[in-house]
């Protein structure tokens, strides 16, 4: 990975987004989840992991070749986050509510939102690795909620 472009790529991001949000690049993020990017609320900033967006970035498409854009998709869904007007209300409701269901249902509102904002920021740029970023972040709450399962059933056949 040549952090200069990914620097490069950031900057382009946070251009044509007109967004003032810090965006810090580390290594791994410091959980045991696979997450790639994070908005931080309290302290408005992003942080890539880009050791992280690598590796999924492998998984997904089996090579690092369009990692760039993989980066420019996954930033534009955290300023997203970050742009977010629902953003504060729902996270304290995701922080009162309780069960599985209607958290999973709070925090797919809040990654819908993000997409919506990164889908009118660049998706007309590489529509169909946008859609597949978007389709495997989304997966696994439509996995889970029983509104989505005709949709999971339909999407299974035709892969």
């Amino acid at each position: 990975m040549n952090r200069t472009l990914i620097e490069h790529t950031v900057l382009d991001v946070l251009t044509r987004s007109n967004s003032k949000i810090e965006v810090v690049l580390e290594n791994l993020f410091p959980g045991k989840r696979l997450v790639g990017g994070k908005y931080n609320l309290d302290d408005n900033r992003i942080t890539l992991y880009l050791g992280v967006l690598e590796e999924q970035c492998k998984m997904l498409f089996g090579t690092l070749e369009p990692f760039e854009e993989y980066v420019r998709v996954v930033l534009a869904h955290e300023l997203g986050h970050a742009h977010d007007p629902e953003l504060e209300y729902l996270s304290e409701r995701l922080v009162k509510i309780r069960g599985r269901l209607p958290r999973t249902r709070i925090s797919l509102r809040l990654e819908e939102n993000a997409w919506r904002y990164a889908d009118d920021l660049l998706r007309m740029e590489n529509p169909a690795m946008f859609d597949t970023i978007m389709g495997q972040s989304l997966s696994s709450y439509y996995e889970v909620l029983p509104e989505y399962a005709e949709y999971m059933q339909s999407a299974a056949t035709t892969a």
